[in-house]
């Protein structure tokens, strides 16, 4: 149940997210931006037919020094809470114009498992640091699980390519190859949907290792929404599929 719920929450919603860094190639401009402040979206994580929780990603401000603040939480429901209680919340500051980190925290509650990390990103110096003082060498491009995945709604995605990536995470950096299968139409509780339907390769062992499989249906339209995240591992599958949406300002 340990094993199950963790990765069916936080580490497979939150994470799957955090597959998806981009380097600076490519990226649109500040006011082709897909979302604004006040954006949330909300999601229902199900394991085969058994509804586990929900999930929530959420762009909360503006602040006055050039930077967006946008979380995420994941929380398993009353019926999971009895066998294992999640209420995990993830957060990122990052630089309103280029979608580059400047601070990441998490929160994890998860059953006895308790972690709690902040990074500051140095970009002139080039490196992570960690609450534990640690200062880890960062990779030219490389985010967080939020910063990425709302970098990667900015750009391209070509049908049928595969883009190259760079994720860091627990002081080291991981290249990723995203694959973009194809566009097809998804129903979910918040609509119908034209998406693209793409799929993350990790290079080298990291969050995820390669035993399983997972995809994710990106709004094909200006707003790139997130809208079904499917994984399949050795274990069984889980699916998060989006049933609200809030527009945030300044969005198209």
């Amino acid at each position: 149940m340990i094993k199950l719920m963790r990765t069916s929450t936080a580490a497979a919603l939150l994470g799957a997210v955090a597959l998806f860094t981009a380097s600076a190639k490519g990226m649109t401009t500040a006011k082709a931006k897909p979302f604004g402040a006040g954006e949330k979206l909300t999601f229902s994580i199900r394991y085969g037919m058994i509804k586990a929780g929900t999930a929530t990603m959420e762009v909360k401000s503006g602040g006055p020094d050039g930077t967006l603040h946008i979380s995420s939480t994941a929380r398993s429901n009353s019926f999971f809470d009895v066998f294992f209680k999640v209420r995990d919340e993830i957060h990122a500051w990052l630089d309103s114009e280029s979608l580059e980190t400047i601070r990441f925290e998490k929160h994890l509650r998860e059953g006895n498992y308790r972690k709690d990390e902040r990074v500051d990103y140095l970009r002139d110096e080039g490196i992570a640091v960690y609450k534990d003082g640690a200062r880890v060498p960062l990779a030219p491009g490389a985010r967080d699980v939020l910063s990425s995945f709302y970098y990667l709604r900015t750009l391209r995605l070509p049908i049928g390519g595969t883009v190259p990536l760079t994720y860091h995470s627990s002081h080291k950096n991981y290249p990723v190859d995203v694959e973009i299968h194809r566009v097809e139409t998804v129903k979910t509780p918040a609509g119908k949907f034209r998406c693209f339907v793409v799929e993350p390769h990790l290079q080298s062992v990291g969050v995820f290792n390669q035993k399983g499989r997972m995809r994710v249906w990106i709004t094909a339209d200006r707003r790139r929404m997130p809208v079904k995240l499917e994984s399949k591992v050795t274990f069984g599958a889980f699916e998060a599929v989006l049933v609200d949406y809030r527009v945030g300002s300044g969005a198209p």
